[in-house]
């Protein structure tokens, strides 16, 4: 393992307890378990940002300039007239 950085973090008692539980019954010490759930926190988020699914603005565009008006006709096809 690396250099290793001390974090100091205020969060509400009851999810101190519930996780202080989890922990016990695991076996584990609390410093491991709330680096692999950080650990586990940036593994989704780099998921996230490698997905093109999540890429707002980089993907989609259509050109059409009325689409926010229009997207019913885009979609489903023109509207008949009565």
């Amino acid at each position: 393992m690396g250099k290793e950085k001390s974090l100091t973090i205020v969060i509400e008692e009851s999810i101190y307890k519930q996780l202080e539980e989890v922990v016990e019954k695991r076996g584990f010490k609390l410093e491991d378990e709330v680096t692999e759930a950080i650990k586990s926190y940036i593994d989704r988020m780099r998921s996230y940002r490698n997905d093109p699914f999540f890429q707002i603005g980089k993907a989609g565009k259509s050109g059409l300039k009325d689409l926010a008006k229009a997207h019913d006709e885009y979609l489903y096809g023109r509207k008949e007239t009565k």
